[in-house]
């Protein structure tokens, strides 16, 4: 009788036995680890995430840059190699960086398939992973440049590969390594060759794929990679939804998991109706509320690092259960009053203006405002902020005066140049020096506008920004995507401290 074969993979520094303040808090892969039948009919594997484990400096290094990562993906291959029997099915769960496992997992037994291990030696069947990985999944070497001499466990694909069953994953976080705007760390460390995540279409050798995003998490190196659908089988499915809450809000690691437990409750659903058996005594516990508490994750060390809004989908009615989670759409109706409003949205129409106020100090000012694709704006500006002492409208600081200020600002400039060569020799886009302005192309001080319409991570570094465009005292606008706008004061990143005032910005359609 065909079987289930069930590997979690955790988030980074995460295991079962987490606290916060002596309180348990488990992430949604211990949850359903332990939520999983385990019996003949239902094997379980569970590894915890990257930076949980070893000595001080293994954990620094793979909670910081992930290092450790592959080793985690050939153990759970190893696990499947040992285990697999022709017709079974093969389950893969995983959160964030534990996410990023199991889709390359999944990739890699797609490609390669599941060497038959019987008759070698352990050190010998490491070999064997450790080649079929580095040349056939990593390198795309094709079969007969690395294969020869192996034989592989029989699948029930129409080529006799083993296919997966289900993926489902908890925000899936593409950005490895070390982020572009840490400078020194970036090129001691980070290699993007290295952790470049080769999946993000999923392959049509996995029937199922499933994957529950964070609508509210804004740091720039947990930008999400959501997959790219290729062709299907027949009886294939894709499900990706957008929840409230930031990123362990969705995949759980916080004591407080009414948001959690519903991006839990939702995967569990999904699953058990694609023949995972989990145990219904224990899944009673669990409490989803929509209306649970959304945490702030750019705290303590985060808050030292930059931060992107992520290219959500509209909050509207039609959405629901398409692009966007029910359990976010019934917290947007009726959000909780300690946390209230809860992405308050505006579409406007032919002829109609929306009046927004745009505030010197904050990095990202959340419009509440939906640009359309291929619809024109026009948008004007008017009023005064304050850059420390110095003054000056919308359009920067371009009055030709000469005060202190412009000291910091021509020494911005100098690191600003030296960044645009940095970029240009490295590639590295998303580099943000200390010191220089945000946009290199538009003045100081200036109103910036950005559209969260970026497109998908792929993991070869920190996200880019969606449409960025200057608007200063009037432009227009016709976006290529839709999305949400954001604006903000083209200031250093570290320096919006000393910032003051306001301008206001109206937004017409065409």
């Amino acid at each position: 009788m065909p079987r289930n074969l069930v590997v979690c993979s955790d988030g980074t520094w995460c295991s079962p036995e987490q606290q916060m303040g002596a309180l348990p808090c488990p992430t949604n892969v211990v949850k359903l680890y332990n939520l999983c039948v385990a019996d003949d009919r239902q094997l379980t594997y569970y590894h915890p995430g990257v930076g949980a484990e070893g000595g001080l400096v293994e954990r620094v290094l793979g909670g910081g840059i992930g290092l450790g990562l592959s080793r985690n993906i050939l153990s759970a291959y190893r696990w499947l190699c040992g285990n697999y029997r022709h017709a079974d099915r093969i389950y893969l769960f995983g959160f964030s960086r534990g996410a990023y496992t199991v889709r390359s997992l999944g990739g890699f037994v797609s490609r390669c398939g599941l060497l038959d291990l019987e008759g070698m030696s352990e050190r010998q069947a490491w070999q064997a992973i450790d080649n079929a990985y580095d040349r056939g999944y990593r390198q795309r070497q094709a079969a007969e440049q690395w294969a020869s001499g192996y034989t592989f466990l029989r699948g029930d694909l129409p080529d006799d590969r083993v296919g997966i069953h289900l993926i489902g994953v908890w925000d899936t976080v593409g950005a490895l390594g070390v982020p572009d705007d840490l400078l020194v760390l970036d090129q001691l460390l980070d290699d993007p060759q290295r952790y470049r995540f080769h999946d993000t279409e999923l392959s049509a050798a996995v029937r199922h794929g499933r994957q529950a995003l964070a609508i509210d998490e804004k740091r720039a190196s947990f930008a999400p990679t959501l997959w790219t659908d290729g062709p299907r089988p027949a009886d294939g499915s894709l499900k990706q939804l957008w929840f409230a809450g930031t990123h362990s809000d969705v995949g759980g690691g916080y004591v407080e998991c009414g948001l959690s437990d519903g991006a839990l409750q939702w995967m569990i659903d999904e699953a058990t109706t694609l023949g995972l058996r989990t145990a219904s005594a224990l899944t009673s516990q669990l409490a989803p509320d929509a209306r649970g508490v959304l945490h702030d994750s750019t705290t303590g060390v985060w808050s030292h690092l930059r931060t992107l809004p992520r290219a959500t989908p509209l909050f509207a009615a039609g959405n629901v259960g398409k692009a966007l989670a029910a359990q976010a759409w019934e917290r947007h109706q009726l959000p909780p009053l300690a946390q209230a409003p809860y992405w308050p949205t505006r579409v406007i129409g032919i002829g109609e203006t929306a009046r927004l106020t745009v505030y010197a100090r904050q990095h990202w000012n959340v419009c509440g405002l939906y640009l359309e694709a291929g619809v024109s704006y026009v948008l004007t500006a008017s009023g005064e902020w304050l850059d420390s002492s110095m003054a000056c409208g919308p359009a920067g600081a371009t009055d030709g005066g000469f005060n202190i200020g412009d000291v910091a600002r021509l020494f911005g400039n100098a690191i600003g140049e030296a960044e645009a060569v940095y970029k240009r020799l490295t590639g590295k886009q998303g580099a943000d020096w200390w010191g220089s302005r945000r946009r290199d192309e538009f003045p100081w001080f200036a109103l910036v506008g950005m559209i969260a319409n970026q497109p998908n991570m792929d993991g070869s570094g920190t996200a880019i920004e969606g449409e960025t465009f200057l608007i200063g005292e009037a432009c227009s606008c016709t976006p290529q995507r839709s999305g949400y706008l954001y604006c903000y004061a083209n200031d250093a990143w570290k320096f919006y401290g000393n910032n003051r005032g306001h301008v206001t910005l109206s937004v017409t359609r065409a």
